[in-house]
């Protein structure tokens, strides 16, 4: 009969506690994950071939559903103008916001500035006020403190930039960049302060100046955060209502409408509704964007990776 040294018996019984401890840790986790998104998704797969009749019965159907969104495609106007103004939003409001958050970082890390701390938790705070509250606070800047300001100063009478269609969209995505700023520079700045000091004093001594030394030391050294950031946008695409929400609910009109905020106030008026009728079709609508957004980041991704800078 094998006797077990006590030594060994010690580091037996330490790797079988150290083994249950790190079953407890992960334990409701990973039930979290299987719940909430494993499960939803496969019900929201599984819904997109299904139908429901009024009774709320569900029979499978297959691909109807998304043949019946291929064919609200050429009829519903609201898929081309969301699609246009979601295109907008992120052409627009993320090359703005990086190139922003980029700048004003790469300024206050090379000045050195005391003060950087300060700025930091200043440009978060619109990340730590309520959605709700915060864009409150914005509609009565835009629609109303600026009125009043250019009415008394030049005597100009003009509606809120929300108000004036020709301004609403671009006061969105104004917003958008005024609210994803801070966070960009929390993490470009924090990337930042991890480039080595050797290389910023050896570019120096070879005589770079201010922009060189971004172009060819800073930035390469960061490229992987940046690129973390569009592709998270990127990846987005399709789900960003653009704040729309926070400002009109599910109210806005067709013209200011995004792919995202379609997407989120169809799914909440149908369930306030108490039928499941529109819900297939809206699952299969998921899925199509998914099926496009995937492939797109991985090559985005892929060419990021092969053509961008590196730090060698």
């Amino acid at each position: 009969m094998a006797v077990i040294a006590p030594g060994r018996k010690r580091k037996f019984n330490k790797r079988k506690k150290d083994f249950l401890f790190v079953c407890g840790l992960i334990a409701l986790p990973l039930l979290q994950f299987l719940i909430f998104y494993i499960a939803v998704n496969v019900n929201s797969i599984l819904l997109a071939f299904k139908s429901y009749d009024a009774e709320g019965n569900a029979s499978f159907v297959g691909f109807e559903n998304f043949a019946q969104l291929f064919e609200d495609f050429r009829n519903m106007t609201v898929f081309a103008t969301a699609a246009k103004n979601s295109l907008i939003v992120f052409l627009i409001g993320c090359p703005l916001s990086l190139v922003l958050a980029l700048a004003f970082s790469y300024f206050i890390y090379d000045k050195k500035s005391k003060v950087i701390d300060f700025f930091k938790v200043i440009l978060f705070l619109p990340s730590i006020i309520p959605a709700i509250a915060l864009a409150t606070m914005f509609i009565q800047m835009a629609d109303s403190a600026i009125p009043s300001f250019l009415r008394q100063f030049f005597g100009d009478d003009i509606r809120g930039l929300l108000q004036n269609p020709d301004t609403t969209l671009g006061t969105i995505i104004f917003y958008n960049v005024w609210c994803s700023f801070g966070v960009n520079v929390l993490m470009i700045s924090n990337a930042m302060s991890a480039v080595s000091p050797s290389l910023l004093e050896a570019s120096v001594l070879d005589g770079c100046g201010f922009f060189r030394k971004f172009a060819h030391v800073v930035f390469p050294e960061i490229f992987g955060t940046v690129k973390t950031l569009f592709i998270t946008s990127l990846g987005g695409f399709f789900i960003n209502n653009a704040s729309i929400v926070s400002f009109y609910g599910t109210n806005a009109e067709e013209r200011i409408q995004t792919i995202g905020y379609y997407l989120y106030k169809e799914t909440i008026l149908a369930s306030n509704s108490g039928s499941m009728a529109k819900m297939p079709k809206l699952a299969a609508l998921g899925i199509l964007l998914t099926a496009i957004t995937v492939p797109v980041v991985f090559l985005v991704r892929y060419l990021l990776g092969r053509y961008g800078p590196r730090k060698d």
